[in-house]
C-alpha cells in the first residue's frame, strides 16, 4: 500500500510540513521527531511523489547534458563518455538524476527552446561548439542555470575548458625536439574555437623554432571528410615526416589508416596527438599525445551548474593543462 504524507503525518501526529522537514533534512524538527517519523517513513514504506514534490519545490532534481546530434560518433569516443559519466557521478552525489538531451540537427535552436519551456531540468551542461551567438543570447536571457563545457568566442558565462593553444604549443615543440621539420597539422571544423586556438600554439611552436615548412587542413569530423582531408594534405606535402592532429579518439584512428594506405613509414614519422586515448599506448609506433583531464573538467561542469542552480556564483572560467604522454 502507498501511504501519503497526510497519512504519514496523521500516525506521527504532527503537520504534514513537519513530516516533509524531516524528509527533506530541513530545520525546525528536533533529532528525536525526525527519526521517529523517519522510522515510521520506512516501515510504511512511503514513497513520496516525485512528480509533486517537484511542483512544490519548482526544481525538477534533474540536470540535462546536451549531446551533438552525430551520436554514433559522439558517444563512440572517450571524451563525451568521461565528461557524461563524471557529470552523473556529481548529480547522484546531490540525489540528482541526468538527462541526456540530443539537440536536434535541423533544428538546435527548437531543442533549447523546449528544454527552457518546459522547465524539464534544473540546469543544463552544453559543449560550447554546439552554441551559435543566436542560442547564446536565448539561453542568457533565459532563467535557465546553464554550464558550457568549452569556450565560444562570443561567450562570457561560466565555461569549463582545456587550455589548448599552450598544449599544441607543447605537444608540437615536443616533435620540433625529436628533430622533425616538415610538420603538417590535421584540425577539426575551422570554426571551433578550440581548433583555432591549437592551430595557433602549432603556428607559435614553429615560429619559436624558425620552422615555416608546414601545412594545415581543417575538417569535419566523419571518417570519410577527415580521410578525404588527409589524403589531400599528403599530395599537397608528400614530404612530411610528421603530423600535429589537433584532436584525438577516432579521428586519430582515421588519419592513421591513411597514413598507412600511403605507405607511410609510421616507425619514423613524428605523430603528435591532442588527446590521450589508451589504445595509442599498443599501437606499433610511437605517438606522443597530450591527456586532457576529462574526468576533472566533466566534475567542474557539474559542481558550476549546481552552484548556479543553487543561487551561488561559480568560477566565469575554469582552465585545465594538458600531460604530456610518449608511447
Amino acid at each position: 500500500m502507498n501511504y501519503t504524507i497526510a497519512e504519514i503525518s496523521k500516525m506521527a501526529n504532527v503537520a504534514k510540513s513537519t513530516v516533509s522537514k524531516a524528509l527533506n533534512g530541513q530545520k525546525g524538527v528536533s533529532e528525536a521527531k525526525r527519526q521517529e517519523i523517519l522510522k515510521l517513513v520506512g516501515d510504511m514504506n512511503y514513497r513520496p511523489n516525485l512528480a509533486a514534490r517537484a511542483l512544490a519545490k519548482r526544481k525538477t532534481e534533474t540536470i540535462g547534458l546536451i549531446i551533438p546530434a552525430d551520436v554514433d560518433y559522439t558517444l563512440s569516443g572517450v571524451y563525451w563518455s568521461v565528461i557524461i559519466a563524471a557529470v552523473a557521478d556529481e548529480a547522484s552525489k546531490r540525489n540528482y538524476n541526468l538527462l541526456l538531451i540530443m539537440l536536434n540537427a535541423d533544428k538546435p535552436l527548437k531543442t533549447l527552446e523546449d528544454t527552457i519551456l518546459k522547465q524539464s531540468v534544473d540546469g543544463l551542461v552544453i559543449p560550447a561548439e554546439l552554441l551559435n551567438a543566436q542560442a547564446y543570447t536565448m539561453l542568457s536571457s533565459s532563467d535557465m542555470p546553464f554550464v558550457l563545457q568549452g569556450r565560444a568566442s562570443f561567450a562570457s558565462h561560466c565555461c569549463v575548458d582545456v587550455r589548448s593553444e599552450d598544449g599544441a604549443f607543447r605537444l608540437t615543440k615536443k616533435l620540433v625536439e625529436k628533430g622533425f621539420s616538415h610538420i603538417g597539422c590535421i584540425a577539426g571544423p575551422e570554426s571551433f574555437l578550440y581548433t583555432q586556438e591549437r592551430i595557433a600554439g602549432f603556428k607559435k611552436a614553429l615560429a619559436d623554432s624558425s620552422l615555416e615548412n608546414y601545412v594545415i587542413v581543417t575538417t569535419r569530423y566523419s571518417e570519410e571528410a577527415t580521410k578525404e582531408s588527409v589524403r589531400r594534405l599528403l599530395d599537397e606535402k608528400p614530404n612530411l615526416d610528421a603530423l600535429f592532429l589537433a584532436a584525438g579518439g577516432e579521428f586519430a584512428f582515421y588519419v592513421f589508416e591513411v597514413l598507412q594506405e600511403r605507405g607511410v613509414d609510421m616507425s619514423h614519422f613524428g605523430i603528435a596527438v591532442f588527446d590521450e586515448y589508451r589504445p595509442f599506448h599498443f599501437l606499433p609506433f610511437p605517438v606522443i599525445a597530450g591527456r586532457q583531464p576529462i574526468r576533472q573538467m566533466g566534475s567542474q561542469d557539474a559542481r558550476n551548474l549546481f552552484q548556479l542552480i543553487e543561487k551561488e556564483t561559480p568560477p566565469s572560467l575554469s582552465l585545465f593543462d594538458i600531460e604530456i604522454l610518449e608511447s
